[in-house]
């Protein structure tokens, strides 16, 4: 165990960050916030349905802690991997289940190799179920009102619509995307602090760099 420890200490301060997304499980992630928070990339996407046989990614939201970028299919969805592979932690809920293989189905060649927060994890830990906008209500998040109330259903039917011509209907899933995108940070420093609090007993969490 002592050598182990020396191990991983050696690898935080290189930042070698592979090194722990190849040893962490999934529930225990969350640990490397305060550490690579930092430099987290925060994702979302949007499809045309649930089956990856049979549907594909039409929206990329990724916020890197200073921008927001919004990567549309038939427009710049091909610059997504080049702008994700520099991150070395990236951020979801639920992407374990859903994000990442829709990503992967669409590049095979990407590696995905960062460490890999999906708060789905986490709040399950507080006791916190259901989806992304229950806990969002469940924390006081509030979304805009032109928002308010979508789901990923009607994400699918904006794109049809924005098919068809109407320009107002990706203006619209972009917010939504949006929405889900930058409120992922808040629900990570929520889940990073009580945890912590949980494990190490700190009346004053550490808190992460997000």
């Amino acid at each position: 165990m002592r050598t182990e420890v020396e191990r991983s200490l050696d690898r935080l301060r290189e930042g070698n960050h592979r090194y722990f997304a190849r040893r962490l499980r999934p529930r225990d992630a969350w640990r490397t916030l305060a550490e690579f928070g930092d430099r987290a990339a925060f994702l979302d996407i949007e499809t045309t349905g649930l089956r990856r046989e049979r549907h594909h990614v039409t929206i990329i939201g990724l916020h890197d802690g200073r921008r927001m970028r919004s990567f549309i299919e038939g427009v710049d969805l091909e610059e997504f991997p080049a702008a994700i592979g520099k991150a070395p932690l990236v951020v979801t809920f639920n992407g374990a289940a859903f994000d990442v293989p829709f990503l992967r189905a669409s590049w095979p060649q990407l590696r995905f190799d960062q460490i890999h927060v999906d708060l789905r994890y986490p709040f399950h830990q507080l006791g916190l179920q259901g989806g992304l906008k229950r806990i969002e209500r469940h924390l006081g998040l509030e979304r805009a009102d032109d928002v308010a109330g979508l789901t990923g259903a009607d994400a699918a039917r904006l794109w049809r619509r924005y098919e068809r011509g109407d320009e107002d209907a990706l203006d619209a899933l972009l917010a939504y995307n949006r929405e889900d995108v930058e409120n992922l940070r808040p629900l990570a420093r929520y889940a990073y602090g009580a945890l912590r609090a949980r494990c190490f007993g700190d009346r004053e969490p550490r808190r992460p760099s997000l």
